[in-house]
C-alpha cells in the first residue's frame, strides 16, 4: 500500500499539482500497462487533491507576494511584488507614495514614467473633494501636458484597464478616467469615507497608497483643510481650462496647494 501511495503522490507532484491534466493524458495512454496502480491513484486522488490545491495556492501566494489571510475577492497578481517609493513635496507638506507593480503592472509603469519626466512638478491639486478624493494630473504647462494626455494629441496611447486587486481606503492611489481603457495621466488619492466605495469603475485600480508611517497622511489632511478654508470647492469644472492654459487658468484662485517637487526614493 505504501508503494501505491508513493507512486500516486509522485505522479501528482511531478505534474506540477495538476492531477486533472495527469488523468487526461496518463490514463489514456497507459491504463492497460499500469491498470492496478491507476485505479489506486484515482482513489487516492480524491483525498490528496485538496492538499495539492492548497500547496499550489500557497506557492502562488508566496511567489507573487500575496500574504495568506488576505481577502480572496480580488483577482490574483500576474507578476511578483515590486515596490517603488515616490516622494512628493507640496505646499501643504510632504508625503510618500508606495507603489506595487503587482497591483497594476501597466499603471505603475506609466506612473513612474510620469515621475521621471517631471510631469508632476508644479502641478496644482485642483480637485479636493473632502471625504472622497484629491485629484491631480494636469501639467503646469500645456506643452508638458500634451506629452502624456492622448486627448490632446500625446504620442502615447491610453492604458488598457487592469482589474482592481486591492480594496480602496484612505490614501489609495489610482488613475482617474472616463470609461473603458481611459487611463493616461490623471491621478487621484482616495479619502474616507467616500473613497472606500471606489473600485467599481473600469479605471479605478489601486496602484499603491500614501505611506502613513512618516506622517504622509497629515500632509493629505492639510491639503483638504486648506481647500475647506478657501471654500473653492473641488474645481473639477476647471479641468479643461487647466489643460488648455496650464496653471495660469487658476491664477485668481489663491491658496490652491501644488506639488513643489517629486522624485523616486
Amino acid at each position: 500500500m505504501r508503494s501505491i501511495v508513493l507512486f500516486s503522490v509522485l505522479l501528482s507532484k511531478s505534474w506540477s499539482f495538476q492531477p486533472n491534466a495527469l488523468n487526461k493524458s496518463f490514463h489514456l495512454t497507459n491504463r492497460s500497462r499500469f491498470g492496478p496502480f491507476i485505479v489506486a491513484h484515482d482513489w487516492i486522488h480524491k483525498f490528496t487533491s485538496p492538499l495539492f490545491n492548497f500547496l499550489d495556492d500557497f506557492k502562488n501566494e508566496q511567489e507573487y507576494g500575496n500574504p495568506l489571510g488576505e481577502s480572496t475577492n480580488f483577482p490574483p497578481a500576474i507578476c511578483p511584488t515590486e515596490i517603488h517609493r515616490i516622494r512628493f513635496s507640496t505646499t501643504a507638506g510632504d508625503f510618500t507614495v508606495r507603489l506595487d507593480r503587482s497591483l497594476s503592472p501597466s499603471g505603475v509603469t506609466r506612473f513612474l514614467e510620469l515621475v521621471d519626466d517631471g510631469f508632476f512638478v508644479d502641478q496644482l491639486l485642483y480637485r479636493v473633494d473632502p471625504g472622497f478624493v484629491i485629484q491631480f494630473g494636469v501639467a503646469s504647462t500645456p506643452e508638458m501636458h500634451s506629452r502624456w494626455d492622448p486627448n490632446v494629441g500625446a504620442p502615447v496611447p491610453p492604458l488598457p484597464d487592469e482589474p482592481n486587486r486591492q480594496e480602496f481606503s484612505a490614501g489609495s492611489v489610482s488613475f482617474a478616467g472616463s470609461g473603458f481603457d481611459s487611463r493616461s495621466c490623471h491621478i487621484f488619492i482616495a479619502l474616507e469615507p467616500g473613497g472606500a466605495t471606489l473600485g467599481s469603475a473600469s479605471h479605478e485600480t489601486v496602484l499603491g497608497s500614501v505611506e502613513s508611517e512618516d506622517g504622509g497622511m497629515l500632509a493629505v489632511e492639510n491639503i483638504v483643510r486648506n481647500r475647506e478654508e478657501t471654500q473653492y470647492g473641488d474645481l473639477l469644472g476647471m479641468q479643461q481650462a487647466l489643460i488648455r492654459e496650464g496653471n495660469s487658468a487658476l491664477e485668481s484662485y489663491s491658496g490652491i496647494d501644488r506639488f513643489i517637487a517629486c522624485g523616486r526614493m
